[in-house]
């Protein structure tokens, strides 16, 4: 009977340390379930800042971008977010000084036949006299005895004209040679020969400049809006624009 006793008393102690252990074991179990949930919550929170981030850059970048991209003529866009630092418009322009004539884009300005103006064209290669040795071969007969292809004249022009349009109409009304490229990345033409006398015919330095009123603007001859009197000037320099006063 004793032993009947002392059984049942061990049978009823086991079944209740079975039950503290499930006990135990549950509540660990809800701890585990609520770090787990805990652990996810935190990845999804931090994934989701560092998403609008990365989104945040994502729309400044393209902001600038549009803002600088210009195309190069084949379909292609070039950055030039790079200049927005510097201050140069998007066709690498520098802020004109002040008391000068800012630049208008081709096409933007309506040409007015009806207002017929006058301004002054002189086209000059004096430059290349200093500088004979260093002239291609076989291009000595093309340079004037003084220099001058077109000394000073005054020419009729329409307003909204630029420099370019005078240069192109009078160098064909007068038969002088004249060849250009029109530069999209600049948005205007090039002046690459001008009495078959072409850049770099007289040393690396040496190419076609522009001048309005003894300013060298610092944008292309398609950018510049002629006005009643102005005094334009094409003029070959051999040293960069140094011989020329223009650097």
């Amino acid at each position: 009977m004793n032993k009947l006793i002392s059984l049942l008393l061990s049978l009823v102690l086991m079944l209740g340390l079975a039950g503290c252990g499930a006990e135990q074991l549950d509540q660990s179990s809800v701890q585990q379930d609520q770090q787990t949930q805990q652990s996810v919550s935190s990845a999804a929170v931090q994934e989701k800042a560092e998403s609008q981030e990365a989104a945040s850059e994502s729309a400044q970048s393209a902001e600038t971008e549009d803002e600088f991209d210009v195309s190069d003529g084949d379909g292609a866009t070039q950055d030039f977010s790079k200049y927005k630092e510097e201050k140069k418009d998007k066709y690498l322009t520098d802020p004109v000084p002040e008391g000068q004539q800012k630049p208008v884009e081709p096409g933007e300005v309506e040409i007015d036949r009806s207002s017929q103006k006058t301004c002054y064209l002189n086209i000059s290669c004096a430059t290349i006299l200093d500088n004979m040795d260093d002239l291609a071969e076989g291009k000595e007969v093309l340079v004037p005895a003084d220099g001058i292809i077109l000394p000073r004249t005054e020419v009729v022009f329409y307003e909204g004209e630029s420099v370019f349009d005078v240069l192109q109409r009078e160098t064909q009304n007068r038969q002088i040679h004249m060849e250009h490229v029109f530069t999209p990345m600049y948005n205007s033409a090039y002046i690459e020969g001008i009495g078959n006398i072409y850049e770099f015919d007289c040393g690396s330095g040496s190419g076609w400049e522009y001048c309005v009123n003894g300013w060298f603007p610092n944008y292309g001859v398609s950018r510049y809006a002629v006005q009643q009197g102005d005094e334009v000037q094409l003029l070959y320099t051999c040293d960069l624009g140094r011989d020329l006063g223009a650097a």
